[in-house]
This record gives C-alpha cells, sequence and structure tokens, in this order.
C-alpha cells in the first residue's frame, strides 16, 4: 500500500531534483506503531495462464516421477536377482573348494602309494643284485 510521493508545484509535476525518492501510507505514522499491524504485503494475484502452463508443467514433472519408479521397481528386481545368483555362485565356490581338498588329499595318498611301490622295487631290486 506505500505510495510514491509525487512533487506537484502550481499544479504540474515537477522533475524531482534531488535523488531521495520518498514513499507514504496511511498506517505509517511516525509515533503511532499501533497502526504498523495494518500493513500488509501485497499477494500478487496468479493469473490462469500461468496456471495453465503449471498444471502443464506438473503433469510433466508428475508423468517424469512415474517413470523414473517403474525404472527403480526394474533395478530393485535386476538387484534382487543378481543377489540371488551371487549367493548360489558362493555357494557352488564353497563346494568346488570342498572337492578340490579332497581331490588334493586322494591325490597326494595316491602319490604317497606309488613312491612307496618305488621304493619297495628299488629295494627288491637292490636284494635280487
Amino acid at each position: 500500500g506505500f505510495r510514491k510521493v509525487i512533487a506537484l508545484e502550481n499544479g504540474i509535476i515537477t522533475a524531482e531534483k534531488s535523488s531521495v525518492i520518498e514513499f507514504q501510507h496511511p498506517f505509517f505514522k511516525q509515533g503511532k506503531a499501533h497502526l504498523l499491524e495494518n500493513i500488509k504485503r501485497k499477494v500478487s494475484a496468479v493469473r490462469t495462464e500461468d496456471l495453465k502452463v503449471c498444471t502443464e508443467d506438473l503433469h510433466k514433472v508428475l508423468s517424469e516421477v512415474q517413470e523414473m519408479r517403474e525404472q527403480q521397481n526394474n533395478m530393485d528386481v535386476r538387484l534382487a536377482n543378481m543377489k540371488r545368483e551371487n549367493k548360489a555362485l558362493w555357494k557352488e565356490v564353497a563346494v568346488l573348494r570342498q572337492k578340490h581338498s579332497q581331490q588334493q588329499k586322494l591325490l597326494s595318498k595316491i602319490l604317497q602309494f606309488i613312491l612307496s611301490l618305488m621304493r619297495g622295487n628299488y629295494i627288491v631290486g637292490v636284494k635280487r643284485k
């Protein structure tokens, strides 16, 4: 509600010579602080064109959010599948390690058996000479 004070001289608007611009308001009076509560900021009126643009933007944003939700759901499903496959692969690795260990033990026993046979033949061969 503040208005610019216009300088008038003899009914003619004069150009202000100083760089000071003065404003006034009916409830802005020196020494009357109780009137200040009556001063309110102007609320700008919203044009219907602006609302139309806003609703179009809102629909666009909402459709983008929906698309992102669908993508997120797809990613969640893919992540769950990958976790399940990862768990299965780790189980398989554990089983394969156990089988490898058993095969190493069996191979070691076979080699020890072959070496013991060779040592026995060598000793037997020495006795024959």
